[in-house]
Protein backbone atom coordinates (compact mmCIF):
# COMPACT_ATOMS: atom_id res chain seq x y z
CA UNK A 1 0.00 0.00 0.00
CA UNK A 2 1.54 3.50 -0.87
CA UNK A 3 2.49 5.72 2.07
CA UNK A 4 -0.28 8.59 1.81
CA UNK A 5 1.31 12.13 0.35
CA UNK A 6 1.71 15.26 2.58
CA UNK A 7 -0.07 17.70 1.91
CA UNK A 8 1.47 20.79 1.73
CA UNK A 9 0.55 22.50 4.66
CA UNK A 10 0.92 19.55 6.84
CA UNK A 11 4.76 19.28 5.15
CA UNK A 12 5.06 23.04 6.47
CA UNK A 13 3.27 22.04 9.98
CA UNK A 14 5.90 19.35 9.84
CA UNK A 15 8.70 21.03 9.07
CA UNK A 16 7.84 24.03 12.22
CA UNK A 17 7.86 21.08 14.76
CA UNK A 18 11.08 19.48 13.27
CA UNK A 19 12.87 23.32 13.50
CA UNK A 20 11.38 23.79 17.05
CA UNK A 21 12.46 20.88 18.40
CA UNK A 22 16.11 21.20 17.06
CA UNK A 23 15.44 24.72 18.29
CA UNK A 24 14.60 23.29 21.62
CA UNK A 25 17.60 20.45 21.27
CA UNK A 26 20.41 23.39 20.30
CA UNK A 27 19.49 25.66 22.84
CA UNK A 28 19.69 23.00 25.78
CA UNK A 29 23.09 21.76 24.59
CA UNK A 30 24.47 25.31 24.98
CA UNK A 31 22.61 26.08 27.98
CA UNK A 32 23.21 22.43 29.68
CA UNK A 33 24.71 24.13 32.48
CA UNK A 34 22.19 26.40 33.41
CA UNK A 35 19.75 23.60 32.94
CA UNK A 36 21.75 21.69 35.67
CA UNK A 37 21.63 24.65 37.78
CA UNK A 38 18.09 25.23 37.85
CA UNK A 39 17.44 21.69 38.99
CA UNK A 40 19.63 21.86 41.82
CA UNK A 41 18.20 24.84 42.72
CA UNK A 42 14.59 23.13 42.45
CA UNK A 43 16.01 20.38 44.08
CA UNK A 44 17.60 22.33 47.22
CA UNK A 45 14.29 24.09 47.51
CA UNK A 46 12.52 20.72 47.97
CA UNK A 47 15.01 18.99 50.17
CA UNK A 48 15.02 22.48 52.56
CA UNK A 49 11.36 22.50 52.65
CA UNK A 50 11.53 18.95 54.52
CA UNK A 51 14.25 19.78 56.19
CA UNK A 52 12.97 22.77 57.96
CA UNK A 53 9.79 20.53 58.70
CA UNK A 54 11.63 18.07 60.48
CA UNK A 55 13.39 20.99 62.01
CA UNK A 56 10.25 22.32 63.10
CA UNK A 57 8.60 19.15 64.29
CA UNK A 58 11.50 18.16 66.34
CA UNK A 59 11.61 21.93 67.78
CA UNK A 60 8.10 21.34 68.44
CA UNK A 61 8.47 18.38 70.43
CA UNK A 62 11.26 20.02 72.49
CA UNK A 63 9.34 22.70 73.30
CA UNK A 64 6.72 20.56 74.62
CA UNK A 65 8.81 18.28 76.60
CA UNK A 66 10.18 21.98 78.19
CA UNK A 67 7.17 22.65 79.00
CA UNK A 68 5.58 19.81 80.42
CA UNK A 69 8.90 19.52 82.75
CA UNK A 70 7.93 23.28 84.11
CA UNK A 71 4.03 21.84 84.28
CA UNK A 72 5.37 18.99 86.27
CA UNK A 73 7.63 21.39 88.73
CA UNK A 74 4.75 24.07 88.99
CA UNK A 75 2.24 21.14 90.60
CA UNK A 76 5.25 19.62 92.55
CA UNK A 77 4.83 18.75 96.22
CA UNK A 78 6.56 20.58 99.09
CA UNK A 79 7.86 18.32 101.83
CA UNK A 80 9.26 19.32 104.57
CA UNK A 81 11.85 17.04 106.39
CA UNK A 82 10.59 14.78 108.40
CA UNK A 83 11.85 12.35 111.18
CA UNK A 84 13.14 8.87 110.24
CA UNK A 85 10.66 7.37 111.93
CA UNK A 86 8.19 8.88 110.54
CA UNK A 87 4.97 7.12 109.66
CA UNK A 88 4.28 9.14 106.29
CA UNK A 89 3.94 7.39 102.99
CA UNK A 90 6.98 7.45 100.46
CA UNK A 91 6.02 9.77 97.67
CA UNK A 92 7.25 8.97 95.07
CA UNK A 93 7.62 12.13 92.36
CA UNK A 94 10.23 13.05 90.17
CA UNK A 95 10.08 16.74 91.51
CA UNK A 96 9.97 17.03 95.35
CA UNK A 97 10.58 20.91 96.59
CA UNK A 98 11.74 21.60 100.49
CA UNK A 99 9.40 25.04 100.45
CA UNK A 100 6.37 26.78 98.15
CA UNK A 101 9.46 29.57 97.31
CA UNK A 102 11.50 26.94 96.28
CA UNK A 103 9.20 25.29 94.06
CA UNK A 104 8.01 28.78 92.21
CA UNK A 105 11.71 29.82 91.63
CA UNK A 106 12.40 26.52 89.71
CA UNK A 107 8.73 26.35 87.84
CA UNK A 108 9.19 30.09 86.58
CA UNK A 109 12.85 29.82 85.16
CA UNK A 110 11.16 26.65 83.43
CA UNK A 111 8.54 28.69 82.20
CA UNK A 112 10.57 31.04 81.29
CA UNK A 113 12.81 29.00 79.28
CA UNK A 114 9.42 28.16 77.37
CA UNK A 115 8.79 31.71 76.92
CA UNK A 116 12.06 33.02 75.18
CA UNK A 117 12.01 30.02 72.75
CA UNK A 118 9.07 30.19 71.83
CA UNK A 119 7.79 33.16 72.10
CA UNK A 120 4.73 33.74 69.68
CA UNK A 121 3.76 29.77 69.94
CA UNK A 122 0.76 28.84 71.91
CA UNK A 123 2.58 27.00 74.39
CA UNK A 124 4.45 30.22 74.76
CA UNK A 125 1.78 32.50 75.53
CA UNK A 126 0.46 29.38 77.49
CA UNK A 127 3.78 29.65 79.52
CA UNK A 128 3.70 33.36 79.82
CA UNK A 129 0.64 32.89 81.95
CA UNK A 130 1.90 30.61 84.41
CA UNK A 131 4.55 33.15 84.33
CA UNK A 132 2.10 35.22 85.60
CA UNK A 133 0.06 33.07 87.96
CA UNK A 134 3.94 32.34 89.64
CA UNK A 135 4.13 36.05 90.08
CA UNK A 136 1.00 36.73 91.58
CA UNK A 137 1.87 33.52 94.23
CA UNK A 138 4.41 35.41 94.99
CA UNK A 139 2.87 38.92 95.60
CA UNK A 140 4.28 40.53 92.24
CA UNK A 141 1.07 41.79 91.21
CA UNK A 142 2.29 44.67 88.65
CA UNK A 143 4.60 41.95 86.79
CA UNK A 144 1.96 39.28 86.84
CA UNK A 145 -0.35 41.72 85.48
CA UNK A 146 1.92 42.74 83.05
CA UNK A 147 2.26 38.73 81.79
CA UNK A 148 -1.40 38.21 81.83
CA UNK A 149 -2.43 41.61 80.06
CA UNK A 150 -0.02 40.13 77.37
CA UNK A 151 -1.07 37.03 77.09
CA UNK A 152 -4.99 38.69 76.63
CA UNK A 153 -3.59 40.90 73.24
CA UNK A 154 -1.89 38.40 71.62
CA UNK A 155 -3.28 34.51 71.94
CA UNK A 156 -5.43 33.61 69.16
CA UNK A 157 -6.41 31.02 71.48
CA UNK A 158 -10.10 31.92 73.64
CA UNK A 159 -9.64 29.31 76.23
CA UNK A 160 -6.04 31.00 77.27
CA UNK A 161 -7.21 34.55 76.82
CA UNK A 162 -9.61 33.36 79.33
CA UNK A 163 -7.48 31.88 81.37
CA UNK A 164 -5.02 35.51 81.78
CA UNK A 165 -8.68 37.26 82.31
CA UNK A 166 -9.94 35.14 84.38
CA UNK A 167 -6.34 35.69 87.03
CA UNK A 168 -6.62 39.29 86.09
CA UNK A 169 -10.27 39.60 87.78
CA UNK A 170 -9.55 37.88 90.47
CA UNK A 171 -6.29 40.56 91.04
CA UNK A 172 -9.14 43.10 90.52
CA UNK A 173 -10.95 41.81 92.83
CA UNK A 174 -8.68 41.24 95.78
CA UNK A 175 -7.69 44.78 95.40
CA UNK A 176 -11.41 45.52 95.25
CA UNK A 177 -11.44 47.17 91.96
CA UNK A 178 -14.90 45.49 90.84
CA UNK A 179 -15.50 47.35 87.71
CA UNK A 180 -11.99 46.07 86.10
CA UNK A 181 -13.10 43.01 87.42
CA UNK A 182 -16.42 42.72 85.82
CA UNK A 183 -15.23 43.99 82.45
CA UNK A 184 -12.79 41.00 82.31
CA UNK A 185 -15.81 38.70 83.43
CA UNK A 186 -18.07 39.70 80.83
CA UNK A 187 -15.09 39.69 78.15
CA UNK A 188 -14.81 35.78 79.22
CA UNK A 189 -18.61 35.67 78.71
CA UNK A 190 -18.40 36.73 75.54
CA UNK A 191 -15.80 33.68 74.61
CA UNK A 192 -17.41 31.71 75.90
CA UNK A 193 -15.24 28.81 76.68
CA UNK A 194 -16.06 25.06 78.57
CA UNK A 195 -13.75 26.28 81.05
CA UNK A 196 -15.56 28.85 82.44
CA UNK A 197 -18.88 27.90 82.87
CA UNK A 198 -21.60 30.95 82.21
CA UNK A 199 -23.45 30.31 85.65
CA UNK A 200 -20.42 30.49 87.37
CA UNK A 201 -19.19 33.71 85.81
CA UNK A 202 -22.93 35.38 85.57
CA UNK A 203 -23.08 34.78 89.54
CA UNK A 204 -19.61 36.59 90.13
CA UNK A 205 -20.81 39.23 87.76
CA UNK A 206 -23.43 39.91 89.67
CA UNK A 207 -21.55 40.01 93.13
CA UNK A 208 -19.09 42.31 91.80
CA UNK A 209 -22.08 44.76 90.71
CA UNK A 210 -23.55 44.64 93.90
CA UNK A 211 -20.39 44.51 95.88
CA UNK A 212 -19.46 47.99 93.81
CA UNK A 213 -23.10 49.32 95.00
CA UNK A 214 -24.40 48.89 91.16
CA UNK A 215 -27.74 47.40 92.49
CA UNK A 216 -29.73 47.00 89.46
CA UNK A 217 -27.29 45.44 87.44
CA UNK A 218 -26.93 42.92 90.50
CA UNK A 219 -30.13 42.06 89.76
CA UNK A 220 -29.82 42.07 86.05
CA UNK A 221 -27.52 39.53 86.41
CA UNK A 222 -28.86 37.47 89.36
CA UNK A 223 -31.85 37.25 87.11
CA UNK A 224 -30.01 35.95 84.23
CA UNK A 225 -28.42 33.48 86.12
CA UNK A 226 -31.86 32.08 87.41
CA UNK A 227 -33.11 32.03 83.90
CA UNK A 228 -31.05 30.59 81.83
CA UNK A 229 -29.32 28.05 84.62
CA UNK A 230 -32.18 27.01 86.82
CA UNK A 231 -31.21 23.96 87.85
CA UNK A 232 -27.66 25.33 88.78
CA UNK A 233 -26.24 25.14 92.08
CA UNK A 234 -24.78 28.90 91.81
CA UNK A 235 -28.65 29.88 90.85
CA UNK A 236 -29.80 28.99 94.46
CA UNK A 237 -27.27 31.91 95.57
CA UNK A 238 -28.52 33.76 92.89
CA UNK A 239 -32.13 33.19 94.11
CA UNK A 240 -31.48 34.13 97.64
CA UNK A 241 -29.60 37.14 96.77
CA UNK A 242 -32.51 38.33 94.60
CA UNK A 243 -35.01 38.04 97.32
CA UNK A 244 -32.84 39.91 99.69
CA UNK A 245 -32.18 42.57 97.14
CA UNK A 246 -36.18 43.26 96.42
CA UNK A 247 -36.85 43.21 99.85
CA UNK A 248 -34.29 45.93 100.24
CA UNK A 249 -35.87 48.05 97.43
Amino acid sequence: MAAKRLTRREIVQEDKIQAALSGIFAWSSQNRSLLIACFSIFLLSILGSWFWQDYQSGRSEEIQAQFGEALKIYHAPVVEDTPENSEDPIIFDEYIFATDEERREKALEGFTAVVEDAPGTHLGLLARYYMGLLKQEMGQIGTAEEELNFVVRNSSEPQTRNLARHLLASIAESQDDRELASQLLEAILLEDTASFPKDTILLRLAQNHEAAGNAEKALTFYTRLTTEYPTSDDSQEAQRRLDELEKEH
